[in-house]
């Protein structure tokens, strides 16, 4: 009698630090769910005031290129330096429109996929808005400093011209997740957004792990 009450006891333990362990499992896959909507949300709000002030700047740049048609030189410079700015807006407002159906109760996987296509075209948007870096040496150019100017000014403008479109190239090509490994490239690719979403791939990778680890 005694050993089936100690059987009876042992039982009954096993069945409480089982549905202890299960609801502890339970709390913590309910925070990292908060925590990576926490990181969403507030990657969302950054997308929204850069998309805000991205297109204040498009109509600032839109109005110098519209009432200083008369200098070519300023009117295209600017005109091109807008033009890879609207395409930064454009990729902000295509990740606003994933953001929006994320949904981390319903589907983890596809939602991790969102996420990572969003962060890819974050490092796509930042690379190629390094390239407009070059047309900012040229936009001060007027047709009467290009008729009046010495020897002197164009070889230091074709030195720096020619420093910043290779700089540009140089970092486009190298920015890339391939070189991730270096500690310089992984903190530039971060400040375009991507620590943010990496954040919330990490929680949710968390709760699928305790998913996976449910249904085994």
């Amino acid at each position: 009698m005694e050993e089936l009450e100690i059987k009876q006891l042992w039982q009954q333990y096993d069945k409480r630090l089982e549905e202890s362990l299960r609801i502890n499992k339970q709390i913590i896959r309910e925070m990292q769910t908060q925590k990576a909507e926490s990181k969403i949300n507030s990657f969302q709000i950054r997308q929204v005031v850069g998309l805000i002030l991205g297109i204040f700047w498009v109509i600032f740049l839109g109005f110098l290129v519209v009432n200083t048609l008369n200098n070519l030189y300023f009117a295209i410079s600017v005109g091109l330096i807008m033009l890879f700015n609207i395409f930064a807006i454009a990729v902000y407002i295509r990740n606003l429109e994933l953001l929006s159906q994320i949904n981390i109760t319903d589907n983890i996987t596809d939602s991790q996929q969102k996420l990572a296509t969003i962060q890819s075209s974050l490092i796509n948007v930042g690379r190629i808005l390094i390239l407009q870096t070059p047309f900012y040496c040229t936009f001060y150019y007027s047709n009467e400093l290009v008729a009046h100017a010495g020897t002197l000014f164009w070889l230091i403008q074709l030195v720096a011209l020619s420093f910043f479109t290779g700089l540009s190239i140089y970092l486009y090509r190298t920015l890339t997740y391939k070189n991730i490994h270096r500690k310089w490239v992984r903190n530039i690719i971060g400040s375009f957004g991507g620590k943010t979403l990496t954040k919330a791939m990490e929680f949710l990778n968390e709760i699928e792990d305790y998913r996976t680890e449910k249904t085994s």
